[in-house]
């Protein structure tokens, strides 16, 4: 069996959307988890422009591919490097504070589609090497600032405003 790799592109992006409802409904929300652990102030907007920009982006970049060809490959495949550097955060975030992370059971799905990418693509669609290094650099550094912009940069903040004793300064 082959899956075409535009196929599993598109997957991916399928997996995100429903990504994107799991950290909406379940688990109490990752707004709410955001909130509460990191940045008091991030809100629904926050939350509803970042991910329609980033369903934008991922899809007109698998657009891309398809109609530009194999120079615009590393875009989808750095997206789904990144969606799958992002599905690894949530576990993490379910081990560190022993919750449900909204947006945890949806990582199945990114891990299934990871799997098809790397196992099911077909032999008649070469990924130059060249290709997979500026996917890694590229996917691995948007996966760093995602995961990492808000429990540091927010979170730090947010501590640096509470005093020891626990109150607010």
């Amino acid at each position: 069996m082959t899956v075409p790799l535009v196929a599993s592109f598109w997957m991916m992006l399928a997996g995100y959307v429903i990504h994107i409802m799991d950290e909406s409904l379940l688990g109490g929300s990752f707004v709410e988890k955001v909130r509460a652990h990191w940045w008091p102030e991030y809100s629904w907007r926050k939350f509803f422009w970042f991910n329609a920009g980033y369903l934008v982006v991922m899809g007109g970049s698998i657009v891309l591919y398809d109609r530009g060809g194999d120079r615009y490959l590393f875009l989808p495949l750095a997206w789904s490097i990144e969606r799958f550097s992002n599905s690894l955060w949530h576990v993490w975030w379910a081990i560190r504070y022993r919750e449900y992370s909204p947006g945890l059971v949806t990582c199945v799905l990114i891990w299934i589609q990871t799997y098809f990418l790397l196992a099911y693509r077909p032999t008649s669609e070469p990924i130059a090497n060249g290709t997979v290094v500026l996917s890694l650099l590229l996917g691995i550094s948007v996966a760093a600032f995602v995961s990492f912009y808000i429990p540091l940069v927010k979170g730090s903040a947010h501590r640096a405003r509470i005093t020891p004793s626990g109150g607010h300064r």
